[in-house]
This record gives C-alpha cells, sequence and structure tokens, in this order.
C-alpha cells in the first residue's frame, strides 16, 4: 500500500502543523459494534491480519495494545461494521506532525498516558506508541481563555 501526504476538510483542525502521512486499511468487522466510528478515533493492528481496529486494551496480545495510527475519514456507521470489513479507511500512519489533543478519540476510557506492556521493562504509554511514528500531541487553548 502507499502512503501519501493528505489534507482535510473537515470544519474543524485535527492536524496543527507539519505533515501527515496516511495510509488506506481494512477495518476488521466487529459485531458487537454499537457505535460510529469516529474522524480522529486512535487506532491500532492486528498483527495476524494487517487489520485495523479502535485502541481499546494495552494488554491485548495480538498486536492491538500498540497505538498505530488515527482514523482520519468520513463516520463508519456502527452497521458497516458490523457487517463485515471496511475497505479503504484512510488512517494517519506517521509522519512528523501535531494533533489537537481534545479532538483525539480513545474507545474504552483509555488515556495517552495509558501503560502499554506494565509489568516489562520496556513499559511505555501510548502517547510514547504515538511519537514512535511521529505524531506528536498539542493540548490547544481556546483564546477566549487567553483574553479573559
Amino acid at each position: 500500500m502507499a502512503v501519501q501526504g493528505s489534507a482535510t476538510n473537515q470544519n474543524f483542525t485535527f492536524v496543527l502543523s507539519g505533515e501527515a502521512l496516511s495510509r488506506t486499511v481494512t477495518l476488521l468487522q466487529d459485531a458487537g459494534r454499537a457505535t460510529a466510528l469516529v474522524y480522529g478515533t486512535l487506532m491500532a493492528k492486528v498483527a495476524a491480519t494487517g487489520k485495523w481496529v479502535p485502541f481499546t486494551d494495552e494488554t491485548a496480545v495480538d498486536g492491538t495494545a500498540i497505538a498505530r495510527g488515527i482514523y482520519c475519514g468520513d463516520d463508519v456507521t456502527a452497521a458497516a461494521l458490523v457487517a463485515g470489513d471496511v475497505t479503504d479507511a484512510p488512517v494517519y500512519v506517521g509522519g512528523c506532525f501535531t494533533y489537537d489533543t481534545e479532538q483525539l478519540v480513545i474507545e474504552n476510557s483509555k488515556l495517552l498516558t495509558t501503560v502499554v506492556d506494565a509489568a516489562a521493562v520496556s513499559a511505555h504509554t501510548v502517547q510514547d506508541d504515538l511519537e514512535k511514528f511521529g505524531m506528536y500531541t498539542e493540548l490547544t487553548v481556546d483564546i477566549d481563555e487567553l483574553e479573559n
């Protein structure tokens, strides 16, 4: 699969600076899915199949404990994910860019500070994983807060 530069036509700015590289991937079917997959969702990749899923479990042993990208397409309905794999889904996979922390969606009550491999010497956070791929967090502050 080719990796390409990406720009978004969203009404909000998720990528704040730098160059975000994206690729199209296949999202794994989720028969129990009840909500849509939305722009800005943190993603992981199943090692055995190469298919992508939302990051939800820092203890998984199938490769999905590592945050590998950020979904950057139109919302995928729950019904579409229940029905089967979804192909041609765009995911930011790297580059060197900053993104708006407030708009990042992490499912299952996980955080950027969630520790992966906590029992190992190589323990690291979700944020560390994203930074390895050139995706850096930036907290934005509404200008009104600065003026008042």
